[in-house]
């Protein structure tokens, strides 16, 4: 009896141990993907804002953002702006003026910071990036800087925008980030609230089952990768502390019921992480939501802002509406996203098919992409039968489709080349082939690549254009109108294959 509780209690042990280092391992994860995400929505917003009215654009967006608590700008020569508004507990400005600097030694030409540089500075932990060449922070998310890079080297300086994040391992001491668009030129930069920050990954942690974790602020050497200031522990939950306690009765009931016993607690702890993951999703869906939504916002907002000032020239006038004409737009089809997607989670919908030319469809579609297919670097090989292909669905349905391909094509397989679209009638189906020359869809999330929130391999708590909705959207309306979508084996690039069946009395090509 005695080597049967011996037994038992190292199985529950092993047990706990496994379940400590797993969640353990989950929740550190998570917490350097959040936070590497929120350092890339403040750095992004940073880079956008135009040279000229800085101190404006500066003003109005620590108004509309909720966890910047204060900006600023500082110069080589002159110091800090009169305008800057540090936070209340924000470090002594000595303090700061060493992190530019710091960051002024290392910003040397050539040195590679794509993924992001880790260091320390004083009591800093700190992170800088090049804003250069790196697909973590598209051009095409960074507003201005583009225009404002050319103004520095128009003034005959060094351009090289760079930009950094800065914690202390104290806790409640805000976040400071900066950029610098040359090492010559002004810092702008700002201060977030960690707190929130901190609050939201807290808000996931799911205890009293297998595991109780704990993010506790602590004042010292951080144990948290991404985290300064937070102390991550762990200890065994409910499940196997009462298993502890139980084990002597569960040696006389026989190594049978020890069996069942470890079953349950398997199933229990199963259930615990499902929970834990369902979580996850909705809070990180949130979050994503928010920030792609405030994005284009805070966008027509500023530039709306900046078409009643008196100086703007009228070109800038044109190019501003413009802007807040591609926002609105972009912000549109984000909420239809939205949309769509509440709509397949609220169950079957009631459709209507019909006979749909596909191959003047994939032609018109394509024709309409075509300025945005060549500004990616795509050439399309469109390959499609000479005689009408007429599917039995939805027209709406399989558009959206077929828009989302292409639009992941020029996302994800951007000057690649050549993006071969084929359209074949085979005896009762359509089939509609999109082939990508780009780097091809991960194995580690080929069985995944149509669950909602997963995108570019990675999942939605990682910074990437959209929501991680296109795909699952897609496929899901397709099946509403009996067709399916889906990914083939390849051994370069991606390969997507909508299936649609044909329209009833449509005699196919001979083979």
């Amino acid at each position: 009896m005695r080597r049967l509780y011996l037994t038992a209690r190292q199985e529950i042990e092993e047990q706990s141990e496994h379940a400590i280092q797993q969640e353990t391992h989950r929740l550190r994860t998570r917490i350097e993907s959040y936070t590497e995400y929120v350092r890339h929505s403040i750095i992004t917003d940073l880079a956008s804002f135009h040279a000229n009215g800085l101190g404006a654009s500066l003003r109005q967006w620590d108004e509309a953002n909720q966890i910047v608590i204060g900006t600023f700008r500082w110069d080589a020569q002159t110091g800090f702006a009169a305008d800057s508004s540090p936070a209340r507990t924000a470090p002594a400005r000595d303090a700061l003026t060493a992190l530019w600097q710091d960051s002024r030694a290392k910003n040397l030409p050539g040195r590679a910071l794509g993924s992001g540089e880790a260091g320390q500075t004083g009591e800093f932990q700190t992170r800088v990036y090049r804003l250069t060449d790196n697909p973590g922070f598209p051009e095409a998310d960074l507003g201005y800087q583009a225009e404002n890079v050319e103004l520095v080297t128009r003034a005959g300086h060094r351009a090289d925008p760079r930009a950094g994040w800065a914690a202390s391992a104290v806790p409640g001491e805000p976040w400071i980030f900066w950029y610098q668009a040359g090492p010559d030129e002004t810092v702008r930069g700002c201060f977030v609230d960690s707190v929130p920050v901190a609050r939201v990954l807290r808000s996931e942690i799911v205890s009293g089952g297998t595991v109780n974790l704990h993010l506790d602020p602590v004042n010292g050497a951080s144990h948290v990768p991404g985290l300064p200031a937070y102390e991550l522990r762990a200890d065994p939950g409910e499940v196997f502390t009462r298993k502890s306690s139980e084990a002597r009765l569960t040696a006389i009931a026989a190594a049978s019921l020890l069996g069942t016993f470890l079953a349950a607690a398997a199933a229990v702890a199963l259930q615990s992480r499902r929970r834990a993951h369902e979580a996850e999703r909705k809070i990180t869906f949130v979050a994503q939501v928010s920030h792609e939504l405030r994005t284009p916002l805070t966008s027509i907002r500023m530039y709306a802002d900046l078409l009643t000032a008196p100086e703007v020239t009228s070109d800038k006038r044109t190019r501003f509406a413009a802007t807040i004409a591609t926002e609105s737009r972009r912000l549109g089809d984000l909420i239809e996203r939205l949309l769509a997607f509440n709509a397949l989670a609220r169950g079957p919908r009631v459709v209507t098919c019909t006979a749909v030319d596909l191959g003047a469809l994939v032609r018109a579609i394509v024709e309409d992409l075509t300025g945005d297919l060549q500004d990616a670097g795509l050439q399309v090989d469109l390959a499609l039968p000479g005689a009408p292909v007429l599917a039995w669905t939805e027209l709406s349905a399989v558009k959206q489709a077929i828009i989302n391909l292409l639009d992941n094509a020029m996302k994800y397989a951007p000057g690649s080349g050549t993006l071969d679209v084929r359209l074949a009638h085979e005896p009762g189906s359509v089939r509609l082939r999109v082939t990508d020359q780009g780097p091809g869809v991960p194995a580690a999330i080929r069985s995944r690549v149509f669950e909602p929130f997963v995108q570019g391999g990675q999942s939605v708590t990682d910074k990437s254009p959209g929501l991680g909705l296109g795909l699952s959207i897609a496929r899901g309306l397709l099946r509403q109108v009996g067709g399916e979508m889906v990914l083939l084996d390849s051994t370069v690039g991606a390969v997507f294959e909508i299936r649609l069946p044909d329209s009833p009395g449509q005699i196919p090509p001979p083979p």
